[in-house]
């Protein structure tokens, strides 16, 4: 999949106005073998200043781990964003058409019992409509993918910016 195969379809997807506000999010992790690997919820505030979008998500996991992302999420033109966060090895890139956004990223994830994962991620967001994202993300190391990410966001705060 290419992120052109996109072009022209609605609504559009701008990171720095969608993630602008407050979401509540819900996902499961899926087993690159298939069959539910874990569930967990997402809390999210943003701000975009005109010129970086700053993002923070609290995912909350059924096992009780918690693990929280603190993006700082630039565009720098023809659809194309950088990205940093504190666990992130290097920087994060991505870039949007239409209604679809592809982020890709490699992050120490912290696991439950203290431990930590470099894994490399590449993750789609897909706007549904002017409240609701989905996405799907994978998740691996070494070029070999071992979970999938379901993830729905939703927008809580008056919607009036399209």
């Amino acid at each position: 999949m290419n992120i052109s195969d996109f072009d022209g379809t609605i609504p559009e997807y701008r990171p720095e106005i969608f993630l602008a506000g407050r979401l509540e999010g819900w996902g499961i992790l899926e087993r690159v073998t298939g069959g539910l690997q874990q569930r967990f919820t997402v809390q999210a505030q943003g701000r975009f200043d005109g010129a970086e979008l700053v993002f923070t998500e609290t995912w909350t996991f059924d096992d009780g781990h918690v693990d929280t992302l603190n993006w700082r999420i630039r565009p720098v033109g023809d659809g194309r964003y950088v990205g940093s966060e504190d666990r992130l090895d290097g920087q994060a890139e991505g870039e949007r058409a239409g209604s679809a956004f592809h982020w890709r990223y490699s992050r120490d994830v912290p696991q439950k019992g203290g431990a930590s994962t470099r894994l490399n991620f590449s993750d789609w967001f897909y706007r549904i409509d002017a409240r609701v994202t989905m996405a799907k993300g994978t998740a691996g190391r070494l070029g070999l993918p071992f979970a999938t990410a379901h993830v729905l966001y939703r927008r809580l705060d008056d919607w009036t910016r399209t």
